[in-house]
């Protein structure tokens, strides 16, 4: 509860909840968020002057990005994007909850019947390789494009489940299976999200519905699978599995899909002159 109160307290500050900003004051003055922005350009600073409202445009209204206004002359590619990269992380934040939640529920059952305490052991091994998985995803990311690296992840949470099932009698391979999939699992939300900033012209509305995607299929698949197994037994568990990452597979093959057929960006934008470049037009952008 602290967290999402210190966030609606920095909302209410700076003028971005639509009934309570009468009297509230911003925390920082747009020469101060220019300076904070940019420190080292006086023009920018001096233009954020004559303009005082300038600076906290985005910040006018917390749902600006939802506006019909901002979606006019956009192709059905733009949203089937947005659409088909949330559901690949749909399923594969799905799956990083709902196994880690009922890999020890399924280990201890039969026919493995792994000791508990052995048991314990496979949710703190899942976890383990995800953040190994992170750290070898940062010098990989290098020389490997995101889209691969998706395609990578994707096949191999597919392949770990497809050889859980036909090895199901194997504790080891339970073990084998449990890090190869953490390993896979690991880097497969940046990498969706460094891929579709490849292919938009991102905006934070492009972040919101990854997120809000990854955030609910983690919620939502935990709690179909609870039930699933609770009706069908502990073998549904990697039945289950093997759905969502079939899924997500498909989901990611009508990404690229869509990708091809996403307009490329006008070449004039991309020779744009180095003044251009060094004060960019408030939309909202992000800024690497």
């Amino acid at each position: 509860l602290p967290v999402p109160i210190a966030v609606f307290f920095l909302l209410y500050k700076e003028r971005m909840v639509p009934c309570f900003n009468g009297s509230s004051h911003p925390l920082l003055s747009a020469d101060e968020l220019a300076l904070e922005t940019r420190p080292g350009d006086k023009d920018e600073l001096s233009t954020a002057a004559q303009r005082p409202h300038t600076a906290a445009a985005g910040h006018e209204d917390l749902f600006s990005c939802c506006q019909s206004k901002n979606f006019r002359g956009v192709s059905f590619t733009y949203f089937a994007v947005h659409i088909t990269g949330a559901l690949v992380l749909f399923m594969t934040d799905g799956i990083v909850g709902e196994y880690s939640g009922f890999v020890y529920s399924y280990a201890v059952e039969e026919p493995l019947a792994v000791v508990h305490k052995v048991a314990g052991y496979l949710p703190s091994l899942f976890w383990g390789f995800i953040t190994l998985g992170r750290l070898i995803s940062i010098p990989v990311s290098y020389r490997m494009k995101p889209a691969t690296m998706v395609f990578i992840n994707v096949v191999g949470v597919l392949i770990t489940f497809l050889l859980l099932l036909i090895f199901s009698s194997s504790v080891v391979f339970l073990f084998v299976g449990t890090a190869s999939l953490g390993l896979f699992l690991s880097s497969t939300f940046p990498s969706m999200l460094a891929y579709t900033e490849d292919i938009l012209q991102y905006k934070g509305c492009a972040t919101t519905v990854l997120v809000t995607g990854a955030g609910i299929g983690e919620m939502v698949l935990q709690l179909l699978v609870g039930s699933i197994i609770h009706d069908r037994g502990s073998y549904s568990f990697l039945v289950c599995g093997m759905i969502f990452g079939c899924l997500a597979f498909t989901f990611y093959a009508l990404l690229v899909f869509f990708h091809r057929m996403y307009p490329k960006p006008c070449p004039e934008l991309d020779e744009a002159s180095p003044e251009k470049a060094a004060v960019p037009e408030d939309t909202g952008q992000y800024q690497r």
